[in-house]
């Protein structure tokens, strides 16, 4: 029996499936309450700057970068101070994103 649950997320207006990790669903759910997103949209900003992987593993990726930058942002600067978007710490500082042809365009996308 998988661990892994399968979801219809809405990727720039077109349905697909992604299979992840409970703790990666419950982690998504975080990330989108953070950024006032929805499931649909981070999942659509990731699909636009993913390069030579699918969907889900960008996913992934996102996620732990996603917690990781927060981490070390709580732990050197002080939560009032961050000025940009952790959204895009995590495509200029993770080495999946951050030579996207696409690269700095998310924000304009959702």
């Amino acid at each position: 029996m998988s661990t892994l649950i399968s979801k219809n997320v809405l990727v720039d207006g077109r349905r697909t499936s992604m299979r992840l990790e409970p703790a990666m669903w419950e982690a998504l759910g975080q990330v989108a309450a953070r950024e006032n997103l929805t499931i649909h949209q981070i999942c659509g900003v990731v699909n636009r700057h993913r390069m030579n992987t699918s969907l889900t593993s960008a996913m992934r990726v996102f996620i732990l970068g996603y917690f990781r930058i927060l981490a070390d942002n709580l732990e050197r600067r002080p939560a009032a101070s961050t000025e940009e978007s952790i959204i895009h710490m995590v495509f200029r500082q993770t080495e999946e994103f951050r030579n996207s042809p696409q690269q700095g365009r998310y924000a304009g996308s959702l």
